[in-house]
């Protein structure tokens, strides 16, 4: 079994702790990518607010350009970290 197959084996049944680890649950579940649900709860300590702003807009963008929506969540993620750490 490889690593990856023993993680998702391990979140089959994952139940949210927390308000933000439901968050995350839910984004993963609103783009269809439950498989990947670690890489979510990876994001997850950052506020509610900021999940669901970046959920929305990559939802927005996939709608106006047909861009994949849980890279362009995890990009907006990712820029807006950087932007903060500057």
């Amino acid at each position: 079994m490889t690593i990856l197959k023993a993680v998702e084996d391990s979140l089959k049944d994952f139940r949210p702790k927390t308000h933000r680890q439901f968050v995350a649950f839910n984004v993963a579940s609103r783009f269809n990518d439950l498989p990947n649900l670690a890489r979510y709860l990876n994001v997850c300590d950052r506020p509610k607010r900021v999940l669901l702003e970046a959920a929305r807009l990559a939802e927005q963008q996939t709608l106006a350009d047909g861009a994949n929506p849980i890279q362009v969540f995890f990009d907006l993620l990712e820029d807006w970290q950087r932007k903060e750490a500057a």
